[in-house]
């Protein structure tokens, strides 16, 4: 049932309130893994969740479908964020190349 938050929302159709269940748990048994590792979370993700809250999630799991760093996409400027999140990797690169939007728009 738990392999960890982030494989068994993709695989299972969890929702985002879901990691409340997990986190508790991971409190109430014992577990061989650290939360981090239970959630699925590298340790960017976890220092943000862990100042942000659940908030950072969704764009955990953005970042985590789309193959992007979430430490990259933090710093993206908002118009990039725009483009990661509307076109392909070769036409996001193509917006920051031009800073305009792709032919297919």
């Amino acid at each position: 049932m738990y392999k960890n938050f982030i494989i068994d929302f993709f695989e299972e159709g969890l929702m985002l309130e879901d990691i409340d269940d997990y986190v508790e748990y991971w409190h109430n048994n014992e577990m061989s893994q650290s939360l981090k590792d239970f959630l699925g979370l590298n340790n960017y993700e976890y220092e943000v969740w862990l100042q942000e809250g659940n908030d950072v999630i969704r764009d955990v799991l953005y970042c985590k479908r789309h193959n992007l760093n979430l430490k990259d996409y933090y710093s993206m400027s908002t118009g990039d964020k725009i483009a990661a999140r509307s076109y392909d990797l070769n036409e996001v690169k193509e917006y920051k190349k031009d800073g305009k939007q792709g032919e297919n728009s």
